[in-house]
């Protein structure tokens, strides 16, 4: 092993070690505080989390460490068993984290249109022979990331809705995974630019944040899409960003300085806005989980 081989290896098993030391539970004291998360770093704070880390530091007068769970249902669990405070959930990880009667909302993330949930828009290409969303049977159409809630099941739901079943979609038989998942077109976030540049996707999904930052006009694939060149023929239902809850053990001094440096704060702060992708916290709409339930629960 070469020697700059030597120090990489060291470092890398240093820095495991030290994570680990932060998590040891000595939140007995007060002297941690701990966050659940299913984000995931080597040197314990999740790249999301790192501006605003230090913020919540000195906001909660103690250190702050992230605990790295598999699972929205491990940090509602772990929560619940009073080893983890807080936990910042994304809808999908909320909506299956089982029982969270005891957990309390705190904020919910506005995304970057200022909006606490998103939907997405089935759409077809403007002046395509296709004139609406029954007409996407036998035809390409382009999903998201395979089994996000928001541009593959909530998508799904909205097409059978419709009276498109999956079934009656145009199979992709020759699209090697992960674009061809199930036999169905995953084209993540260029199912717009996919739409524009192949004859053969005339129908897709896309995310209403993502279709609000395009351009009016004058899209092509060189310049990336524009918003004239879609027709919206249907929309899916809400789903919320990311929410922050409290566990039943959570100091509620503590939990009210957060809600408020949340609700009031975080948007003026542009650093942990472009980390986390979001433009700011507001009160949780908690009802929009049922919807999400639903949908998961028809996609499985």
């Amino acid at each position: 092993m070469r020697a700059i081989d030597r120090v990489i290896f060291f470092l890398a098993i240093g820095a495991i070690a030290c994570t680990g030391c932060q998590h040891e539970p000595s939140s007995e004291h007060g002297e941690v505080v701990q966050i659940g998360t299913t984000r995931a770093d080597l040197f314990g704070i999740p790249k999301e989390y790192r501006a605003m880390h230090p913020r919540l530091e000195s906001l909660m007068g103690a250190p702050v460490v992230f605990r790295s769970q598999p699972s929205g249902e491990a940090i509602a669990e772990q929560m619940r068993q009073g080893e983890i405070e807080y936990g910042f959930f994304t809808a999908e990880e909320f909506a299956t984290a089982g029982d969270v009667s005891q957990l309390r909302p705190v904020a919910m993330a506005t995304n970057t249109v200022g909006k606490t949930a998103r939907k997405a828009h089935i759409v077809i290409k403007a002046g395509s022979h296709l004139k609406g969303i029954e007409d996407c049977k036998h035809k390409r159409f382009g999903f998201g990331k395979y089994k996000a809630v928001l541009t593959d099941r909530a998508a799904r739901v909205a097409l059978e809705e419709a009276g498109v079943s999956i079934g009656e979609l145009l199979p992709e038989v020759v699209t090697p995974p992960p674009l061809g998942m199930e036999g169905r077109l995953y084209l993540g976030n260029d199912v717009a630019k996919t739409m524009v540049a192949d004859p053969t996707v005339n129908a897709g999904v896309i995310d209403e944040v993502r279709l609000a930052k395009m351009k009016e006009t004058g899209g092509n694939f060189i310049a990336g899409p524009s918003k004239d060149q879609f027709t919206i023929v249907a929309e899916t239902i809400e789903v919320p960003e990311m929410v922050v809850v409290a566990g039943p053990k959570a100091n509620p001094q503590l939990t009210e300085k957060l809600r408020q440096y949340l609700l009031n704060d975080v948007r003026q702060d542009a650093r942990i806005c472009k980390d986390m992708d979001i433009s700011g916290f507001a009160a949780p709409k908690m009802d929009l989980y049922d919807g999400v339930r639903s949908v998961i629960e028809r996609t499985k």
